[in-house]
C-alpha cells in the first residue's frame, strides 16, 4: 500500500529547486558507514545518503583557514564524529542524524581534541553559512500577514514578543515555523470548544478569544503552551502546579511523571507522611540472574516513572536489579508532543543510582525527611536535564526538623546541587514563641537564600471561605479545635493551598495603568469563566484515582490580579472586594452551566514571572523595577531566535566571563518604561518591607480565598520589625517567603535602573523588529517549551 506523506512548502520547494547532477564516486568510509547511518536529515527536512568525505572535507576547510593540523588529523576527527554515529545507531535504533547535529558533533571532537583555533573557524563558519541561508529565504507573504496580525497586540513590546515566540509558541510542522500569538490563542479557543462544546456560545468565545489576543486576560500559561495533543493525551500539563504529601512509594513515580508533565510540585517531608513510608530491608546481596532481573526501560515517562518506582520496591525489599536504557532516545532527539529535546539517558542514570544509594543506606530503618527530600530535588534536577527546562518545587517540613532547616546552609550548591530545584518552607501547627520564630528567623537571615519561609498550616481555617471550612470539616482535615491538620500544603508559589494529590487551577486578569472599575470587573469574569473551564478537565494519566477525586469535588480556582502596581485603580480595597465578588459569582452561574461542582476557593494572586515579561505588566502583586530601566534576557549563542534579533541590531552582549567570539550564551538588552508615572506610582526601592506586607495584607484581606504569593524584600536593619509584624499578624499568614534585600549593582543584570534621557537614547535606536524573518532562520523545530517562571524565592526573574 502506497503511503501519503504531508510534506511543507518549504519541502517543496527545496526539492523541486535541486539540480540534477552526477553522483561522485562512493569511498570505502562513507560506504562502511552507510551500513550504521544509511541516511541524513537536512535542514529543509528531505533525507539524503551518509556521506563521510563532506564531513572530512568541511573539518580540513576549516583546519586549512586557521592554520592547525592536517589533512590526516581532519580526516581522523571526522572518524570520530561518525563513529560516534555509528554507536548511537546501534544502541537506538530510530536513531537519525541531523546536519546541525553532525555539526554539533564536530565542534565537539575539534575541541576534545585540541583543535581550539579550528573549532572556532568552524563554529564563525558555520554562522556565516547560516546568515546567508537566511538572507536567501523568501519569507511568505502569509507569514508576513500572520505577524503583522500579532504584533498589533504586543503594541511595540519587542520584549514581549520575544518571550511569548521563546516560551508559548509552539512548532507548526507542516508549515516549518513557529505559530504567531493569533494562532496560539486560537490552538487554546479551538481545544476550550473541543472539550464544551455548545455549553458555551459562539459571542463568549469571540469575547474571550479577544479578551486573551488583547492581553486583558490569560488562562493558565501551560494549557496555552499545551492546548491540543499534548492536553488532549493527559490533562495534568494543562495545570501549573501541584502538591503532594508522599506516603507510599509509587508516589515519588508520581512526581517524576507530574515533572515532566511540565508541573511545578509542591511536596512534603513532614514526619506525619514519610514515617508512613515502608522499613527499607536489609540487602541480601543477591541478585537473580534471570532476564526478570533486567528491566528494559521504555523510551517514554510512563515508562521512565514505572522504571523508578520498580527500582525503589526492589531496593526496599532488599534485593537488587539492573536497568537496561537501550530504547531511551539520544540526547537532542525532538520530543513530538510536548516540543524540547530528549536528555539522553544519562540523567535517569544518575536519578537510579543517587536513590539507590540513598535508600541502601538506610537499611534496616525507614527514609529520614532529608533522604526523601533529596530524591524528589534529584527528580526535579532529571527533569530538568531533560525535555521540560525548568522544574519549580516546593518542600514542607516540620518546624522542629534542623536537618531540613540547614538544607541550603552554607555552599550546598557545591555538596547538594540537586537541593536548588525546590524552596524550603518550614510547617507552623501553632502560632510560635518569640524563642522559636527567632532560631528560624536567625537560621533564614543567615542562609542568604531567604529559606525556609512560613507555611502557616494553623491559619487557615481562620482565612478560608466558609464553603471550604465546612468541606474539611466534613472530611477531617479540620476538628473541634478549628484548626487545620493533615496533608494539606500549597503549590510551589504559595498562592493555593491545596490538599494532598490536587492541582491549581490558574488564570488571570491584567491590570492596566487606565483600567476603570468596570473594566476589571469585565475582566475578572472572563478570567473566572476561563479558570471554571480549566477547572472540567479531570482526564489524567498515569496518576492515581485520588487527584481526580480531589479536583472534581473541590475544583478549585485561582483567578489572579497582575500589574496592580501598574493600576492605582486595582489596589483599592474596595475596587478588590468587588473583582473577588464577581469572580465568585461567575463561577457559580457557569459551573451550573458546565455541569460541575463550583469552587470552594477562588480567588489567589501569582508571581506571573513569565507573564509579566510577555504582557508588559508588573509581576503579581510585586512593584516594577524603576519607572526606566534595562529588562536584559540570556540566550544560547546558538538559538536563531537570537541569530535574527542580532541581524536585526537588537544590542546583546556576551555573558559575563566570555568573550564576543566564542560566548555560548549571549545577553539581548530591551528598554522598558513602567506605565504609571503619576505621584502615586511606587518602585522596588520605594517600599519598605513593613510596606509591602501591610499592602500584602491588604490584598489578602480584600482580595484572595486562597493567598497572596509575596517574596517580601528586607534590608539588613528592618528583619527584626518584621519578625514582629509576624506575630501579630499570625492569624492570616497563610504562605510568605523573605529574601535579603540586594542593591548589589553587577554587570549585565537582569534589571538596571537607567534615566528617563538613556531610555529615550535607547528607544530611538532600538531597531523595529521583524519577527517574520525568525521564518528564514529556523530550519527546524527549536522551541523549548519551558516551565512558567512563577515560583517564590525572588529568582524567578533571574535568567
Amino acid at each position: 500500500m502506497s503511503k501519503v506523506i504531508k510534506v511543507s512548502s518549504r519541502v517543496k520547494t527545496a526539492v523541486a529547486s535541486a539540480p540534477e547532477t552526477t553522483a561522485p564516486p562512493i569511498s570505502k568510509e562513507t560506504r562502511r558507514y552507510r551500513e550504521m547511518v544509511p541516511q541524513v536529515e537536512k535542514r529543509d527536512g528531505r533525507l539524503v545518503a551518509f556521506d563521510f568525505d563532506k564531513i572530512a572535507a568541511a573539518i580540513w576547510k576549516a583546519m586549512s583557514a586557521a592554520e592547525d593540523g592536517s589533512q590526516d588529523d581532519a580526516t581522523l576527527v571526522a572518524h570520530q564524529v561518525a563513529g560516534e554515529l555509528g554507536r548511537f545507531a546501534k544502541k537506538y535504533k530510530s536513531f537519525l542524524p541531523t546536519v546541525e547535529g553532525i555539526q554539533d558533533s564536530v565542534e565537539k571532537y575539534l575541541i576534545l581534541n585540541d583543535y581550539v583555533k579550528t573549532a572556532k573557524a568552524y563554529i564563525l563558519y558555520r554562522d556565516k553559512r547560516a546568515q546567508l541561508r537566511a538572507a536567501h529565504v523568501d519569507v511568505p507573504e502569509s507569514v508576513k500577514k500572520l505577524v503583522r496580525e500579532s504584533e498589533k497586540y504586543f503594541e511595540g513590546n519587542a520584549l514581549g514578543e520575544f518571550v511569548y515566540l521563546r516560551t508559548y509558541a509552539k512548532w507548526i510542522p507542516l508549515e516549518g515555523r513557529r505559530e504567531t500569538w493569533v494562532e496560539t490563542v486560537g490552538r487554546y479557543i479551538n481545544f476550550m470548544r473541543e472539550n464544551l462544546g455548545d455549553t458555551l456560545t459562539e459571542k463568549e468565545y469571540a469575547e474571550l478569544r479577544m479578551g486573551i489576543l488583547k492581553q486583558e486576560v490569560m488562562p493558565s500559561m501551560r494549557l496555552m503552551q499545551f492546548s491540543g495533543d499534548a492536553a488532549r493525551r493527559c490533562n495534568t500539563c494543562g495545570y501549573n502546579c501541584t502538591f503532594t504529601a508522599p506516603v507510599k512509594i509509587e508516589d515519588f513515580a508520581e512526581i517524576m511523571y507530574l515533572s515532566m508533565q511540565g508541573c511545578g510540585v509542591g511536596f512534603a517531608v513532614e514526619s506525619q507522611n514519610i514515617e508512613q513510608l515502608p522499613q527499607i530491608m536489609k540487602q541480601t546481596g543477591k541478585q537473580k540472574k534471570t532476564k526478570a532481573e533486567t528491566h528494559v526501560i521504555a523510551d517514554s515517562k510512563e515508562g521512565w516513572c514505572d522504571a523508578l518506582t520498580l527500582g525503589l520496591k526492589t531496593w526496599y525489599a532488599g534485593r537488587d536489579v539492573t536497568f537496561d536504557f537501550s530504547l531511551i532516545r539520544p540526547a537532542g532527539a525532538r520530543l513530538k508532543t510536548m516540543g524540547g529535546k530528549a536528555s539522553g539517558p544519562e540523567p535517569f542514570q544518575s536519578l537510579l543510582a543517587f536513590t539507590r544509594e540513598r535508600v541502601l543506606k538506610r537499611q534496616g530503618r525507614r527514609l529520614r525527611s532529608i533522604d526523601a527530600h533529596d530524591i524528589i530535588c534529584k527528580i526535579g534536577e532529571c527533569v530538568v536535564a531533560g525535555g521540560v527546562r525548568r522544574t519549580a518545587m516546593i518542600s514542607l517540613s516540620d518546624l522542629d526538623d534542623v536537618e531540613m532547616r540547614d538544607a541550603k546552609k552554607g555552599q550546598f550548591y557545591m555538596t547538594d546541587p540537586h537541593r536548588s530545584v525546590a524552596n524550603n518552607s518550614a510547617v507552623y501547627e501553632a502560632q510560635p514563641t518569640n524563642a522559636e520564630l527567632m532560631d528560624e528567623w536567625v537560621a533564614l537571615m543567615k542562609s542568604g537564600s531567604g529559606e525556609r519561609g512560613i507555611f502557616n498550616r494553623a491559619s487557615l481555617a481562620k482565612t478560608m471561605p466558609k464553603r471550604r471550612v465546612d468541606y474539611f470539616k466534613k472530611v477531617g482535615f479540620i476538628g473541634e479545635e478549628g484548626v487545620v491538620h493533615g496533608s494539606i500544603g500549597t503549590n510551589p508559589c504559595a498562592e493555593i493551598v491545596l490538599q494532598s494529590k490536587q492541582f491549581c487551577n490558574l488564570s488571570e486578569v491584567i491590570a492596566r495603568a487606565n483600567d476603570t472599575e468596570a473594566s476589571l470587573l469585565r475582566k475578572a469574569r472572563l478570567a473566572a469563566i476561563l479558570g471554571t473551564y480549566q477547572s472540567t478537565l479531570t482526564k489524567f494519566g498515569y496518576i492515581s484515582k485520588e487527584w481526580t477525586d480531589h479536583c472534581a469535588t473541590e475544583r478549585l480556582l485561582g483567578v489572579s490580579i497582575t500589574g496592580q502596581w501598574d493600576s492605582p485603580v486595582a489596589r483599592r480595597a474596595e475596587v478588590m472586594q468587588k473583582v473577588r465578588d464577581m469572580a465568585i459569582r461567575t463561577n457559580v452561574t457557569y459551573a451550573k452551566r458546565f455541569g460541575v461542582e463550583r469552587s470552594m476557593s477562588v480567588t489567589a494572586v501569582k508571581p506571573s514571572g513569565t507573564v509579566s515579561q510577555t504582557l508588559n505588566c508588573a509581576s503579581g502583586i510585586h512593584p516594577r523595577h524603576a519607572p526606566y530601566y534595562i529588562r536584559r534576557v540570556r540566550i544560547s549563542a546558538t538559538d536563531s531566535l537570537f541569530k535574527m534579533m542580532r541581524d536585526q541590531g537588537v544590542p546583546y552582549y556576551p555573558e559575563v566571563g566570555q568573550s564576543l567570539e566564542e560566548a555560548n550564551t549571549f545577553v539581548l538588552e530591551f528598554p522598558v518604561k513602567a506605565p504609571d508615572h503619576s505621584k502615586d506610582a511606587r518602585f522596588k526601592d520605594d517600599i519598605s518591607a513593613m510596606e509591602q506586607l501591610e499592602y500584602w495584607k491588604r490584598v489578602k484581606l480584600n482580595f484572595t480565598e486562597h493567598n497572596p504569593s509575596a517574596t517580601i524584600s528586607v534590608s539588613e536593619n528592618e528583619w527584626i520589625g518584621v519578625v514582629d509584624w509576624i506575630q501579630k499578624n499570625w492569624d492570616i499568614i497563610g504562605g510568605l517567603s523573605f529574601l535579603p534585600r540586594n542593591n548589589h549593582v553587577y554587570r549585565l543584570a537582569p534589571y538596571e535602573t537607567i534615566t528617563k534621557e538613556e531610555y529615550e537614547d535607547r528607544v530611538a535606536r532600538f531597531p523595529k523588529v521583524d519577527y517574520s524573518k525568525l521564518y528564514a532562520y529556523e530550519r527546524q523545530d527549536e522551541t523549548e517549551m519551558k516551565k512558567e517562571l512563577a515560583c517564590a524565592g525572588g529568582v524567578c526573574e533571574i535568567e
